[in-house]
């Protein structure tokens, strides 16, 4: 598994609540961080107002502005896959046009 940045991190927090509050153990599993990360993590988007702690539940919920992060997380994440998927099949071609000189000479 790779290891993952602070910016993927919060991403994966806030897509697993981004449909319903989640208390903190569910994150943990959907987002597949141990407890410390989720514990961490969740105290600075809560300071930072990406989610919203609702004490009653002990539930975490993702606020508008976490919802507009996500947005660009993803959008972010659509550029740079579709850069990179651009980018592999370029490689893809240019080793097909090696090996076929290589078989020519």
């Amino acid at each position: 598994m790779k290891t993952r940045d602070s910016t993927e991190i919060i991403g994966l927090i806030l897509q697993a609540v981004e449909h319903q509050p989640l208390t903190r153990s569910k994150i943990m599993y959907q987002a597949l961080l141990n407890f410390k990360q989720v514990t961490d993590y969740a105290g600075i988007l809560t300071d930072e107002g990406l989610l919203s702690y609702l004490a009653e539940n002990r539930k975490f919920a993702i606020t508008n502005r976490g919802k507009q992060f996500l947005e660009l997380f993803k959008e972010t994440n659509r550029l740079l896959s579709t850069r990179y998927d651009d980018i592999t099949a370029s490689n893809q071609v240019q080793e097909q046009q090696q090996y076929q000189v290589t078989l020519h000479e």
